[in-house]
């Protein structure tokens, strides 16, 4: 298993300024810990691995660029637990355990920040601030897997696929991307479809001009036709 730091680099203010954890580090930094050094930045590809369940905690990330998704992992199921997006913090509930709980994987290509365990937890006993910054995502997270959970009783497959084609089109538009390079089986788990079933929809919005799809790669060109299905 690759280590995460093998990819990781040095990371400047400027490379990263969504980052939530940082801000916070800053200010948090008043116990002697070098902001810049601690914070790394990565880059992963859509069905790239950032970390798998039962793998040893390292520490905690925040999505800068892209969307991922967290899935629990079993020798034969694989079950989506969140998308998560820009902004959001990520291996937050690795904290206060060994290992990892589950596994996150790039649902897009994507760009995260890492900051090691050891220094989160000095930071946390430094500054409540930054604490309550991890209580939040903690909470985030369990709140977005129940809203999962909703919208799987009550939208059809075509609105949760339109929705998630929304979301993470939306989230490339902030960094100016004209198309998205996608893991499609990622897709199919987070709109808790079959894969089969997730390629015909795309066809269908394809033949409609909603979107340009093409195996990995897709465009939306109509969010107004998209948005119409919710």
């Amino acid at each position: 298993m690759t280590n995460i730091l093998d990819k990781a680099q040095n990371n400047s203010t400027n490379q990263c300024q969504r980052c939530a954890l940082y801000s916070n580090m800053a200010k948090a930094n008043e116990g002697g810990v070098v902001t810049d050094a601690l914070h790394k930045k990565m880059t992963l590809g859509s069905n790239d691995y950032l970390f798998q369940q039962g793998q040893l905690a390292m520490g905690i990330f925040c999505v800068e660029a892209g969307s991922l998704i967290t899935l629990k992992e079993s020798a034969d199921t694989k079950q989506v637990i969140n998308v998560i997006k820009p902004g959001q913090i990520l291996g937050a509930n690795a904290i206060n355990s060994p290992n990892y709980q589950h596994s996150a994987r790039g649902l897009t290509d994507a760009q995260v920040c890492f900051i090691p365990k050891p220094a989160v937890i000095q930071l946390m006993n430094q500054n409540i601030q930054f604490k309550l910054l991890l209580m939040k995502a903690l909470c985030q997270e369990i709140g977005s897997a129940e809203q999962k959970s909703l919208s799987i009783i009550y939208k059809s497959g075509r609105q949760r696929v339109a929705a998630l084609l929304l979301e993470v089109w939306r989230t490339a538009a902030q960094v100016k991307k004209n198309s998205i390079h996608f893991a499609p089986d990622a897709f199919a788990g987070v709109a808790n479809v079959s894969l089969k079933n997730l390629l015909k929809i795309l066809q269908e919005f394809d033949q409609k001009k909603w979107i340009r799809h093409d195996k990995t790669n897709l465009k939306v060109l109509e969010t107004t036709s998209l948005e119409n299905l919710l």
